[in-house]
Formats: C-alpha cells, structure tokens, sequence
C-alpha cells in the first residue's frame, strides 16, 4: 500500500515538474530549437510566398512560443529578457524572417498587455497564441466621440506577419490634442483591415510587412481598445505592475525585436563560412599560390577569429542589457534616467550593426557564390541588412542622443 502510494505521488510530481519545466524560460529555447530543422526546410517557400507559412505559425502555437510575452492570467509565461532573445536566436539559426515576425508579434504582445483588462480578454482570453501586428507610429488621426474614438481611413505600413494576425496594434494622433500627449495605440480586429500586396523586396522578404489599409473613411474604436502612447512609453510602472511590465519600453522594445534575430543570423553565417571553407578546401584556389587551400590562407583564419569574438561580444552586450532591463524590472525602486536608458539602446542598437557587419564580411569572403540568389549567407545578408535599416535600430540617431546624455544637451527624442 505504502509502495503504491509512494508511486502515485512520485507520478503526480514527475508531473509537476514536468509541467514547470514547460513552462520556463528555458524549456522555450529549447522548443524553439527544435523547430530550426523545419524552419529551414520552409525557408524557400517563405522567400517565394513572401510570408511566413499557417504552418510555421501552427507550431509556434503548438509549441506555446507566443506565450512569452502575454499576461501570465492567459497562460504566459515570464521569461527574463535574456531568455527572451534566446528563444529568438534560436529561430533565427533556423530562419530570420521567422524569427523576425515572431518577435514583432512578441513586442505587440508587450504593448497589448498595458491595455485594459476588457481588451485584454478580447484579445488574449479567446485565444491566447493569438499574432498581434502593428504600426505603432502614428499614420493616421482620430477624434474623440462618445465611448471612444473615429480612427480616419489610412494606410499603415511595414505590417509585419500580417497575414497570420489576428489583431494589429496602430498608431494614430488624436486632433485637439497638444503634442507629444496626443498619440495613441489602437487595437483592431485583421478582419477590419485589407492587406495590400505591396511587400516587393530583397532583404526580410519572408516577414510579409504588407502594408494594412483602412477601408473605411472612419472606423470607431471603443475607448477600452485604445491606450494612450505615453503610458506604454513610460520609463517606470512601479511596483503595481507585473514585472514583465516595468521595463522601460524603449531599450526592451529594441532588444526584443532586433537583438536575437541579429546574433542567430550572425552565428549562422558563420556556421556556413566554416563548412564553405573545408569544402572549398578540398582543391586547391585558382587564383593564389600554387597548391594553396582556402583554409590555409591568413585571411581565412583571420576572418574566422574575428567573426567568432565579434559574436561572442555581441552576446555578452545582450546579456548585459538584458540583466539591466530585469534588475529594473524586479526592484520597482530602481528608476532608469535618461542616460541609462539610452546607453541601453546604444548598447543594442550597436550589436545589432555588428551583427550586420559580420554577415557582411563572411558574405565577402565566400566569393562570388555568395551572389546566387538561393545562396544562405546572400540570404543572411540581406535580412541583416533589412533589420538595421528599421528605424529603431538607426545608429547615426542614437549615436546622437547618447552624446547629448553624455554632454547635457537637451534631446526630445523618445526612443530612449
């Protein structure tokens, strides 16, 4: 009876620990590790298709990936920020574009969950693995009514993962209203937007950023399905809030859509170059001395050291930002200033170029092979290249506003 009993209890806590180890931070790398063979057996039809596939994101569902950045009362989960960008790198080994529209969906998740409760029942409590999109810069203008507000037909751009949204987040500016206190954030069903084929281009092409139209000369938002702009942007929520929900949005915003994606698409490409290299190595170069292997010269084994310790910092910056973002994220005492939110940026914006810069030169340095247009590493380039041209990941604007923090000039600039 004891022995019985003994089993069952031991079951029931297998069980138990099983089902924490699912939920964590950690168990979510790991899952999102398993989908890269898939991921890159898609990579083709992404490219051709222009978007991410229903199937990629069935098992992102499947997998419960989008429930690390949702409200832990609609099943998520609190992953750190450094376990975070770790679940991104691990989808980008097996397809940045995915990887991308993974954590754009992620980043409107954050956002979501500032909404009121009423939203955020519509939104997540019918289901919880819903894609969110959006355009959170203000296209448009709306004017207040009764109950809410009349969101102007527009055009939003760079809508990315669109096609398997079920809600966008878009911006608008509220007339009447003195700026900057005059921008909002709207949560609006798919089904009452149009997607317009206008996603024609080379780098990020599987990330399907169509644009999103309003039909409609004027659509009415309910006021519980709006936020206003300043509050998601607001340096310090206190002790009120989840944690997930006290860090400064800027820094996290910007980490959480570029970081993993830049470093998983850098170890990539070096995971390439290397094999490249040992196969090219087989005879000897055309164009050397005599008999030379690619592998045995300088410049080969150069590339490869710096590109290895170029990604190793890259990480190390993550992780740094990452534990600044959670240590303020756990200490509601903690209130970031101007400077440190903007070294933060500084910080991940400049790995992100890195990152950029190491696809860059791995490119080079395959040769002309690299031109083909189903060449990985062309690929790798040219979503790297898409990822630093985002207007978050602008290194001349933070460069700047983090030289005014340094010198005492003043900055109205709010992605700080």
């Amino acid at each position: 009876m004891n022995t019985a009993t003994n089993k069952v209890d031991g079951e029931l806590r297998d069980l138990a620990l099983s089902k924490e180890r699912a939920t964590s931070g950690e168990a979510m790398i790991a899952r999102a590790a398993s989908l890269q063979t898939i991921l890159r057996s898609r990579v083709t039809e992404t490219q051709i298709e222009r978007r991410v596939s229903a199937s990629t994101m069935s098992d992102f569902r499947d997998e419960g990936l989008l429930r690390a950045s949702i409200p832990e009362v609609f099943g998520g989960v609190e992953v750190t920020p450094a376990e975070y960008w770790r679940i991104s790198a691990a989808l980008a080994k097996g397809c940045p574009a995915t990887a991308w529209v993974f954590n754009v969906y992620s980043v409107h998740n954050q956002v979501a969950s500032l909404f009121p409760e009423s939203a955020q029942q519509e939104i997540f409590g019918a289901n919880p693995d819903v894609g969110i999109c959006g355009v959170l810069t203000d296209k448009s203008t709306a004017r207040e009514v009764e109950g809410g507000f009349m969101l102007r037909r527009s055009v939003w751009p760079f809508a990315s993962g669109c096609h398997n949204a079920g809600w966008a987040l878009l911006g608008a500016s509220v007339e009447g209203r003195l700026k900057p206190m005059d921008m909002i954030f709207c949560a609006v069903p798919m089904s009452q937007l149009e997607i317009l084929d206008d996603w024609k281009v080379s780098g990020l092409r599987g990330t399907g950023s169509n644009s999103v139209r309003q039909p409609q000369e004027e659509l009415f938002i309910p006021a519980h399905r709006t936020i206003d702009a300043g509050l998601a942007l607001a340096h310090k929520h206190g002790g009120t809030r989840p944690r997930r929900l006290r860090m400064p949005f800027a820094p996290l915003i910007s980490l959480m859509l570029g970081v993993g994606v830049g470093i998983g698409a850098a170890e990539t490409a070096l995971e390439y170059y290397e094999d490249f290299v040992i196969a090219r190595s087989k005879r000897a170069l055309s164009y050397s001395f005599v008999g030379m292997q690619k592998k045995n010269l300088p410049g080969t084994r150069r590339v490869v050291a710096d590109s290895t310790a170029r990604i190793a910092a890259a990480r190390g910056l993550a992780d740094q930002v990452a534990a600044t973002l959670w240590e303020i994220a756990c200490d509601p005492s903690i209130v970031p200033d101007n400077k440190l939110r903007s070294r933060m940026r500084l910080l991940v914006v400049h790995l992100m170029h890195e990152c950029k810069n190491v696809v860059a030169m791995l490119f080079q340095e395959t040769g002309a092979s690299a031109l083909h247009e189903d060449n990985a590493i062309g690929r790798l380039l040219r979503d790297t290249q898409g990822m630093v041209m985002h207007e978050s990941m602008d290194l001349a604007i933070i460069h700047d506003v983090y030289g005014r923090m340094i010198f005492g000039s003043a900055t109205e600039h709010w992605a700080l």
